[in-house]
């Protein structure tokens, strides 16, 4: 016994009491009550004892047959292997020893000749013991797992106050003037619900007592007074427990001279003063005050301050990565005034190129007198520019006199001009939508910025697991002050915790990951912004849903020129995806790495500001697209993985294959599309493959292909790829690239990347 916590002996003196709780010839309660503390996980031998003993006290024995068979098939069931194998409801579980127990007095009914009120009895036994058992769990479950100073929910409130007035209905009557148990119980618990929990359990507890004293012939009276004698004194409650006993004993007095329903003997003298005296006995471990202002409505949730915090930081970072796309799109404009020049410039070469080249006069012009020839072609330009067209009579002078091409320079121009205006109104209006949409990301950001209270608007705030957790924690002397669970999208579970443990002890935050994850059913992790180990002072504390699947990568690199074309990026995602992605932006050298770092980079910043893949593709071809110089053309090769389900979605932009290596085969997958900027409607394939454990991604831009001398080549891949006896990443990468470079006497044909991924179990 010396294993069993205090509370927990309370668990099996009131199983034994309320044991005894029969009524019309039957014990649902019994069944109610081990149901509750069995999946509370009270001892089951010990619960067993208790329940059994109590229903035997009470029935006869021929009675207790099917109450036996009931708790012993229930305790089969819910220890079968099949069930274990499965998360279920709680509330199922609940349904096992009801169905059961329903079974059985189904039997006795048959033994009876199918009696219609046998029958009826089986089937309300049933549905109390289901009704009762899941009230019981909430108090079970508090008296199992309750920390030092939390306050009790509304539920537990109930669940404890109607498990009291089932234990009074169940206390054995005594025949004494001087003993009165059942009153001694009813005073001590009035009493100490009402210091330890506050008014609104002394009320509870006075109400449900005067109830279960009127069941057993008290007159109907003893509940409101009752009720007064678990209000009263609970204002007086902040000043110590003395003065609480005290104004109890008055208020007794008082409403027995007033109202003369609790008469004054010595029985009832002896009833109060016993309670008193067990109340002011009792060790500070059990009579703890709970204090409203410590726990009160701040209980479930962290405290204002603190999540606005918390959602100023997340706003934040979507606030900046909005403002980052908004940047990248208006950088691009912002050579546009430079074009118009270049348009100019390229008018100018041309009409030199068509008329002055051939011209017996070219010389005289552009190498006698270039300055001259030079000033007067920009004064026509500039009046083109102005009126949009020219005519003879803008023509200067000095070409009047010299030039024997006039009528001819009149139309180059001209038609030069009427050429750029085109492309002008064209680049003009890309401009304007690349304004728009950098505008509009603007506002967005902004828009953002409003939205600091409602970060998590969508997200389901559990209370009950809040209770389990500070359950939990408080058996393992961490004091939970706030609490806050949230569920992000659906998808990865975030706890911040405002807490702190005794001066006496030691306690990590790895420690409590794992009686958090115990508490909650799902594994966590410690939060890297969190501290490692608890203070003795408040302070907050995160913790993650941890991921089932790691994933272990390895690069392997080669460039056919001083700066790679390919570009490739990590990306852990607050929701529990990894993105590795890798872009070959077409060509080799410089301009080749700018382009697909830049594919890169928006990538990275779409998905990291929440935006779905298909979105964040169509932006980037959107603007790709709309650049004002040369188009710029990038493959994309991404996968995405789900590191709690090991699926992986693969999204194939012009890219080269995939292989995945599982054992003894390898699978290649494959796309005809085109790089993205190519097309105004960007087209991509995508394919979700389940990963397992042990299983390898290799991704390989085309540089690695182009050095294959054969014919098929993607078998010959997979032939490679099953002959390397390793499951080590960067092993694997850097074999693949030594042989790829082999083929090819180690000159690289392109730009070669080898991305390998691992994803195992943790």
């Amino acid at each position: 016994m010396k294993n069993i916590r205090k509370n927990a002996i309370l668990i099996y003196v009131i199983g034994f009491v309320i044991a005894r709780a029969t009524f019309l010839g039957i014990n649902p309660l019994a069944i109610g009550y081990f149901t509750a503390a069995y999946l509370d996980k009270a001892r089951p031998g010990l619960l067993f004892i208790t329940i059994l003993a109590g229903i035997g006290s009470a029935m006869a024995p021929t009675m207790v047959l099917k109450y036996l068979l009931s708790m012993i098939s229930s305790v089969v069931l819910l220890e079968s292997p099949y069930l274990k194998k499965r998360e279920l409801p709680l509330q199922l579980y609940f349904y096992i020893p009801a169905i059961t127990l329903g079974i059985f007095a189904m039997m006795e009914a048959g033994a009876y000749g199918w009696d219609p009120k046998m029958i009826f009895m089986a089937i309300l036994e049933a549905i109390i013991a289901y009704v009762s058992g899941m009230i019981f769990s909430l108090g079970t479950g508090f008296f199992l797992k309750q920390p030092k100073g939390m306050k009790m929910t509304n539920e537990e409130m109930i669940s404890l106050s109607l498990m009291v007035a089932v234990l009074i209905y169940a206390l054995p009557e005594v025949s004494s003037p001087y003993i009165a148990p059942i009153e001694t119980v009813v005073y001590f618990v009035i009493l100490l619900f009402t210091y330890k929990y506050g008014v609104g359990q002394g009320a509870v507890t006075g109400a449900v007592s005067g109830f279960a004293l009127s069941l057993r012939g008290a007159p109907i009276h003893i509940i409101s007074l009752l009720t007064m004698m678990g209000i009263v004194p609970a204002l007086f409650r902040s000043i110590g427990r003395i003065p609480t006993a005290a104004v109890f004993s008055l208020t007794s007095a008082i409403i027995s001279l007033l109202y003369g329903e609790i008469a004054v003997s010595s029985r009832e003298i002896a009833a109060l003063s016993s309670a008193l005296l067990l109340f002011l006995l009792l060790p500070k471990t059990i009579i703890y005050r709970v204090d409203n202002d410590k726990n009160g409505i701040g209980q479930s949730l962290m405290s204002l301050d603190n999540l606005k915090k918390l959602a100023n930081n997340r706003m934040k970072t979507f606030s900046e990565s909005f403002l980052k796309l908004s940047k990248t799109l208006e950088s691009i404009a912002e050579g546009q005034e430079k074009n118009i020049q270049k348009e100019i410039d390229a008018i100018f070469e041309d009409i030199s190129e068509r008329l002055c080249k051939n011209c017996k006069n070219c010389s005289f012009c552009w190498e006698n007198n270039f300055q001259e020839a030079y000033n007067a072609a920009c004064n026509m330009f500039d009046v083109a520019q102005k009126k949009g067209y020219i005519e003879e009579k803008d023509i200067p002078q000095y070409f009047l006199d010299y030039c024997i091409c006039a009528h001819e320079l009149v139309l180059e121009t001209n038609r030069g001009f009427e050429i750029a205006k085109i492309n002008n109104l064209w680049a003009n209006r890309l401009a304007e939508s690349r304004e728009v949409i950098a505008g509009q990301l603007k506002e967005v950001s902004n828009v953002i910025n409003t939205l600091t209270g409602d970060i998590y608007k969508a997200a389901r705030v559990m209370e009950n697991d809040e209770s389990k957790v500070i359950k939990k924690l408080g058996a393992h002397n961490i004091d939970v002050k706030n609490i806050i669970i949230l569920e992000r999208g659906g998808r990865r579970k975030e706890l911040i915790i405002n807490a702190a443990v005794g001066r006496n002890h030691f306690i990590t935050t790895k420690e409590a990951a794992a009686w958090i994850s115990e508490a909650l059913g799902m594994k966590f992790a410690v939060s890297e912004i969190s501290k490692s180990v608890f203070s003795k002072e408040y302070e907050e504390y995160c913790f993650v849903e941890d991921t089932k699947f790691k994933v272990l990568t390895g690069v392997a690199r080669a460039m056919k020129e001083n700066i790679s074309g390919d570009n490739f990026s990590i990306i852990n995602l607050d929701n529990g995806e990894m993105v590795i992605a890798l872009s070959d932006g077409m060509g080799t050298g410089k301009e080749a790495c700018e382009e697909s770092e830049t594919v890169l980079s928006l990538l990275e910043q779409f998905l990291e500001a929440g935006f779905k893949i298909e979105t964040a593709i169509r932006m980037i071809n959107s603007n790709l697209v709309l650049k004002p110089e040369k188009q710029a053309f990038s493959t994309i090769d991404m996968g995405t993985i789900n590191l709690y389900t090991a699926m992986c979605e693969f999204v194939k932009i012009g890219a080269a294959s995939t292989f995945i290596k599982r054992n003894n085969w390898v699978e290649t997958i494959s796309s005809t599309t085109l790089p993205i900027g190519m097309l105004k409607v960007v087209d991509y394939d995508s394919v979700t493959k389940k990963l397992y454990e042990g299983d390898i991604i290799i991704m390989v831009s085309d540089g690695v292909l182009d050095c294959l001398n054969e014919d098929n080549k993607e078998a010959y891949m997979e032939k490679l790829i099953m002959n390397i006896q390793s499951n080590n990443p960067q092993e694997i990468a850097n074999r693949i690239l030594d042989h790829a470079l082999s083929q090819s006497n180690y000159i690289p044909m392109d730009d070669i990347t080898v991305i390998t991924a691992g994803i195992w179990l943790k």
